[in-house]
């Protein structure tokens, strides 16, 4: 039986899978409403705004740790950064183009963690990460 982190790992895939879908519909709808691309854009720093509200919200009530509370800021901001650009990016792109180049940032984060936190990589995941490179790129061609 697989272990509870995998369980919660695939719910999180099929998850994102489903935003991403319904991401893609609002991006179109907004692109079919004639909505300037930087109408939207310039809604970015209200929306890190609530969500900096929000997060600060959490931090009155639960009070963490300063470390703690500086990762979360840059964590709640890249996130919201990231958003935005796969919306941008599924305005005028392929649904299933532009979430295969999503799929690099595992990549990107077994190259983070073996730089920044000293994991190592097995043969089999630098294999993994060829293959991932190699999917990817066929699929988005």
């Amino acid at each position: 039986m697989a272990e509870n982190w995998v369980i919660l790992a695939l719910g999180a895939v099929v998850l994102l899978g489903v935003a991403n879908v319904l991401l893609k519909l609002v991006a179109v709808k907004a692109q079919d409403s004639n909505l300037p691309v930087h109408d939207l854009v310039a809604w970015l720093p209200v929306i890190v705004l609530v969500v900096l509200a929000l997060a600060a919200l959490v931090v009155w009530v639960l009070k963490p740790s300063s470390d703690l509370l500086v990762l979360s800021v840059f964590w709640i901001l890249a996130s919201v950064v990231a958003v935005a650009f796969i919306f941008l990016a599924l305005q005028k792109g392929s649904a299933s183009v532009v979430t295969a180049l999503l799929a690099l940032s595992a990549v990107v984060v077994a190259v983070i963690s073996f730089v920044f936190f000293g994991e190592r990589l097995s043969a089999q995941q630098l294999v993994g990460i060829a293959l991932c490179l190699v999917a990817v790129a066929a699929f988005a061609l």
